[in-house]
């Protein structure tokens, strides 16, 4: 039986390893995430390796295993698929659709959410723009090139964007959404600033929120 905490360490771990393009994963990176003491991260992960859900090499870091994949794979698509019914059926605004789609995902029986998942139309991606994986742990592909990566002049597509409460409200006060397409006027290195320009607004960013947003280079 593997309880909330366990689930949602579970979880972190895939999504560290998707996002950092990482195999293995250190307990410090998990404890920067939660804001957990290395103690606490370490014991919970004994206990993940003694459910055989994760494998642990010392000194090297943390993997899932197969059991730990599926478990993964599971609470990552209820979450996604809750925070799409919450985001278009209900109008919740995307800086509040985390905290309930934590709560639904625990509770949400495997019928339930395929035929969430049918009435939804089949997401391949949540409100964030982050894909949403098949049965099979399959996945769209999503882009990993920040913001703060691309060049002066270049025009950016934003697709997506982490999932923190107080860069959604940011974004939402600038008008900045999923898909908007912006020319990168000027990246000031000094200041950590970049400003970007789009349908008539420009928008001064810090450097660390243009870490936060991940899209393309538009041709």
């Amino acid at each position: 039986m593997i309880n909330k905490s366990e689930e949602d360490y579970i979880k972190v771990i895939y999504e560290l390893t998707v996002e950092r393009k990482q195999t293995l994963i250190m307990s410090t990176e998990i404890s920067e995430h939660f804001g957990y003491s290395d103690q606490s991260v370490n014991e919970m992960i004994k206990r993940l390796e003694n459910k055989q859900l994760v494998s642990f090499i010392p000194y090297k870091g943390i993997s899932l295993t197969e059991e730990g994949n599926k478990v993964a794979i599971r609470m990552i698509r209820a979450h996604r698929i809750w925070e799409v019914f919450l985001g278009e059926k209900l109008n919740f605004p995307w800086e509040n659709l985390h905290q309930d789609a934590e709560m639904l995902e625990h509770a949400t029986s495997p019928e339930l959410l395929e035929k969430l998942y049918h009435f939804l139309g089949e997401p391949k991606y949540c409100q964030q723009g982050n894909p949403i994986p098949d049965l099979e742990g399959n996945t769209e592909q999503s882009d990993h090139l920040r913001l703060a990566d691309a060049h002066e002049n270049d025009k950016f597509k934003i697709t997506r964007v982490l999932d923190n409460k107080e860069l959604l409200v940011f974004l939402n006060q600038k008008h900045i959404k999923l898909y908007d397409v912006f020319l990168i006027t000027k990246i000031d290195s000094f200041n950590q600033i970049i400003q970007i320009e789009g349908k008539n607004e420009e928008h001064l960013l810090s450097l660390n929120i243009a870490k936060m947003l991940f899209g393309n280079i538009v041709v």
